[in-house]
């Protein structure tokens, strides 16, 4: 039974400020995960939003393995941030996907400007689909994503703030948890999240170092 992997990208104004590292770090999470061995057996839609274009899905369930990468054609940054209506919008585009689903939401900003959904309809939807065992995974740039996610019903486990200097180091992190969900085939026991971006750059630090001293 496939695995939905569903990558709801903030796409608004403020996000403009951190462009190209979002694009950078998308491509090398998704080129990291064609790898993966769960990857062919996975579906993947990326969905961008803002106030100005509601939800857009510009990657529509493709085999995660042939996932395109994305380019500034694609990333746009504009306008503000309906959270919760792009979170609802897509969970009812995955009312019909049987299997496992991961949804991942990244946002750099708080709810602002939805008007069709609230928080309590997320809140209880979210409730109910991680009870049929969807996985929630919410990523904060510059935001406090253990309480925003937290609002939303998402485990402390499955919520990681970051620093917009920390983009590729959060990506990296998302990357490895995500290839560890696929490759289990089922929701992981405990946090998502292994470890944060800080342990990503220190090890990643730690590395370089011994390439550039070798014993």
């Amino acid at each position: 039974m496939s695995t939905h992997v569903f990558f709801l990208l903030d796409m608004t104004g403020s996000m403009s400020r951190n462009k190209e590292a979002t694009i950078d770090a998308y491509n090398e999470f998704i080129g990291a995960q064609q790898s993966n061995p769960g990857a062919d057996d996975s579906v993947f839609t990326l969905g961008v939003f803002n106030s100005n274009i509601g939800l857009e899905r510009i990657v529509r369930e493709v085999s995660l393995d042939r996932a395109p990468r994305i380019d500034h054609e694609h990333y746009r940054p504009d306008g503000a941030t309906p959270l919760y209506d792009a979170i609802g919008e897509a969970m009812t585009l995955l009312e019909s996907h049987t299997g496992p689903v991961l949804f991942i939401i990244q946002t750099d900003g708080e709810e602002n400007s939805s008007r069709r959904v609230t928080r309590d309809e997320v809140l209880t939807r979210v409730a109910e689909k991680t009870a049929d065992g969807w996985q929630f995974v919410y990523l904060g740039c510059d935001i406090d994503a253990m309480e925003q996610g937290g609002k939303l019903g998402i485990p402390v486990g499955n919520t990681m703030s970051y620093r917009r200097s920390d983009t590729e180091d959060a990506f990296h992190s998302l990357t490895t948890s995500t290839q560890a969900y696929l490759a289990q085939g089922s929701a992981p026991s405990g946090s998502f999240f292994k470890e944060g971006p800080a342990a990503v750059r220190d090890r990643r630090n730690e590395n370089d170092s011994g390439t550039d001293n070798p014993q």
